[in-house]
Formats: structure tokens, C-alpha cells, sequence
């Protein structure tokens, strides 16, 4: 069988077939923002420690909104320390104008790179924060701060930590439950005494018992109750400490007048002041005395004053003595017998003598003249 020869037009017909095909895909490639040749993509770098299986082409949003693609993933230069906390740069792609605007003026110096996933088990995606006025814009090229969100990895880990805390807290409550069941400790015995039982049985006796005598009235509880002169005591008081308050804010009275009259302010000012005044005297001259200046100061500090003191009193010290032993004239006075008789002899005479005077006087003052 003679092979069919393709003709110039079939060879026509399979080029614009295949020349249509690739304009239907770049069509809808551009429709789709993954291809558009007249479009300039902004590029920014970040940095972050792990990207827990990012791959390129994964979404890059702006406040949860698609603006752009990963467009590389690399790993930076092995690090000479292990506290490097990052090690992966992305590259991401985002669209030249956002919602009206440069991609430049919405993502700012200050904005974040935050890895996160598409619910807890889902694709991971790029998320940036749109950052502040107070940071410049974004250029092509420019790196900004990135961070990672928590992982499943992270949040397992840490649930194992909490599993094995909880096993430990189980162990313990079994133990305090074991220990109740025994009956020993505070709790144990409350749960095992039967005797805690029996008091609680009792105290129940006795409350129903108290309530009952409240509601007959019986007892000084139950009078305190329901006795009206209680309340009515009680407010006649309260109205005499509002009538007492009430007098007191309209300056009635003593403490009315303290409360409101500015005289009374005025003078406890006063005599503050003149306290303060006397105080302040008062402290002079305990540092004049101190200082030895003045009569009392000297007295208080001058030690010939002091000698000379003692001296005056052990003089007079013996002088007593004298006296006592009746030394001297003055101790013949004080202690000479004969001395008191005699003086009391002539006190009697004399007395007799102004008697004698006052009955007959004319006897003493007969005058006698005798011539020659």
C-alpha cells in the first residue's frame, strides 16, 4: 500500500492548529496572572529558619489576599554556628500594582514574612503584613524580616509534652485517691470517719432545732428576730445619728461650730503657731543649758559651783553636827538645861512683873523730888 504524501495544505492546516493551541494556552495563561509578558513582577527577598516543605509557585498573600507567587526557594551558605536562625531565602514575585496601587507603596521596610499553612494540615503559603506609613516603601530586590508561624511538628511536640505532664498528674491523683480509700490523711478521714458522719447528723439536729425555736419564737434568737422594739431601736438610733449629722453640716452645736466655724480653725491655727513658737524657745534654751550659758547653765555645768556647794553643805553639815553636841554658845542654848530653867525663870518674873505694873502701876511710877 502506497504511503499518502502530505500535501502543502495539510501541513498548512497542522501549523495554525498548532499555532492555536499555544495562543489558547498562553491566553489563558495570562487570563490565569501566571504568564504575562507586559507585566514587570516586583521581587523581594526574606529569610526565615525553615519552610517545612515550601515549594515554588506556592501563594504569597497580603493581609490573607493573593498578590504574588514563590518564585525560588534557596538555602543560604552553611552557617558556622548553630545559633543561625536562618537558613532558607525565598524569593517571591509579587504584581506590580495591588488593588490600585504600587506593590511598593503596600508592602513597606517594616512589613513581615510569615509562613503558614491553609487550615492546620494544608498547603503551605506566604503571608505578608502590610507594614506602617512610617517605613519606606519596598524596591525591587529589597529583604524584609520574615517569621514562622507554629507548625504541626511544633504543636505535636508540644502536645507530648503536655501528655506526659498529664500522665504524671493522672499517677498523683491516683495515689491522693488510693490514699482517701485507705482513709488516711485529712480528706481520707473525712470520707472513712464514721463519727464525722454522726457529729454532721447532730449538727443538722441541732440547726433544725434552732430554726424550729426561731419560728415559735422561743430564745433570745428568735426574740432578736421577730421582736419589733429590735428595728425600732435600731431606727430610732440611726435617726438620731442622721439628726446628730444633719446638725453637725448646719453648724448647730459644738461639734457644729468645730466642723464649720472658720474662727475655730482659725484659733487651733493659733495656738499651733504659738506652740510652734514655744517650742522652738523651749529648745533654744535647753541649747543654752547644754551649752552651759546663763545662770542655770552654769549651775548645771560649772564644776566650781559644784565644789563650792559641796563645801557649803559639809560646813553646815558640821555646824549641825556642833549643835547637836552643844558646842559653841549656840549649842549651850540648844542643848544646856540650866540655861532653859533660867530662861524660863525670867519669864515667869517678868510676866509677874507686867501683872504687878497693870494692877498697880502708880507703884513704878511714883516720882519723889527731894530739896535741900
Amino acid at each position: 500500500m502506497a504511503k499518502k504524501k502530505l500535501s502543502v495544505l495539510d501541513l498548512r492546516i497542522g501549523l495554525m492548529t498548532l499555532v492555536a493551541i499555544m495562543v489558547l494556552v498562553a491566553t489563558i495563561l495570562t487570563i490565569s496572572g501566571d504568564l504575562n509578558p507586559f507585566r514587570r513582577e516586583l521581587i523581594v527577598r526574606t529569610r526565615l529558619s525553615n519552610v517545612d516543605g515550601l515549594r515554588p509557585g506556592a501563594e504569597v498573600r497580603l493581609s490573607g489576599v493573593k498578590v504574588g507567587k514563590v518564585q525560588r526557594v534557596l538555602l543560604l551558605p552553611v552557617p558556622e554556628s548553630t545559633d543561625a536562625a536562618q537558613t532558607v531565602e525565598l524569593e517571591l514575585a509579587l504584581e506590580p500594582i495591588i488593588d490600585g496601587k504600587p506593590a511598593g507603596e503596600r508592602v513597606r521596610q517594616d512589613s513581615k514574612v510569615i509562613l503558614g499553612s491553609v487550615g492546620l494540615l494544608g498547603d503551605k503559603v506566604v503571608d505578608i503584613t502590610p507594614g506602617t506609613l512610617r517605613a519606606a516603601p519596598v524596591n525591587d530586590g529589597d529583604l524584609i524580616g520574615g517569621a514562622s508561624e507554629t507548625t504541626i511538628r511544633q504543636i505535636i511536640s508540644g502536645a507530648d509534652d503536655i501528655l506526659a505532664n498529664f500522665t504524671t498528674l493522672s499517677d498523683s491523683l491516683k495515689q491522693i485517691a488510693d490514699k482517701i480509700n485507705r482513709g488516711e490523711g485529712t480528706v481520707g478521714r473525712l470520707v472513712s470517719d464514721a463519727e464525722l458522719y454522726n457529729n454532721l447528723e447532730r449538727t443538722t439536729a441541732e440547726a433544725a432545732r434552732l430554726v424550729q425555736e426561731i419560728r415559735t419564737g422561743q430564745g433570745t434568737a428568735a426574740k432578736l428576730i421577730g421582736d419589733p422594739r429590735l428595728y425600732d431601736d435600731l431606727d430610732a438610733a440611726i435617726r438620731r445619728v442622721e439628726k446628730l449629722l444633719a446638725d453637725i453640716n448646719d453648724g448647730r452645736g459644738t461639734l457644729g461650730k468645730l466642723a464649720t466655724d472658720d474662727r475655730a480653725y482659725l484659733e487651733v491655727v493659733a495656738v499651733l503657731e504659738r506652740l510652734d513658737r514655744t517650742s522652738a524657745k523651749l529648745e533654744d534654751a535647753i541649747t543654752r543649758l547644754e551649752r552651759g550659758e546663763g545662770t542655770v547653765g552654769r549651775l548645771l555645768h560649772d564644776d566650781k559651783l559644784y565644789r563650792d556647794a559641796e563645801q557649803t553643805l559639809a560646813g553646815l553639815n558640821q555646824l549641825l553636827a556642833g549643835l547637836e553636841r552643844g558646842e559653841g554658845s549656840a549649842g549651850k542654848l540648844l542643848r544646856d538645861p540650866q540655861l532653859y530653867d533660867n530662861l524660863t525663870e525670867t519669864a515667869a518674873q517678868a510676866n509677874q512683873l507686867l501683872i504687878d505694873f497693870r494692877q498697880d502701876p502708880k507703884k513704878y511710877l511714883t516720882i519723889r523730888l527731894k530739896l535741900f
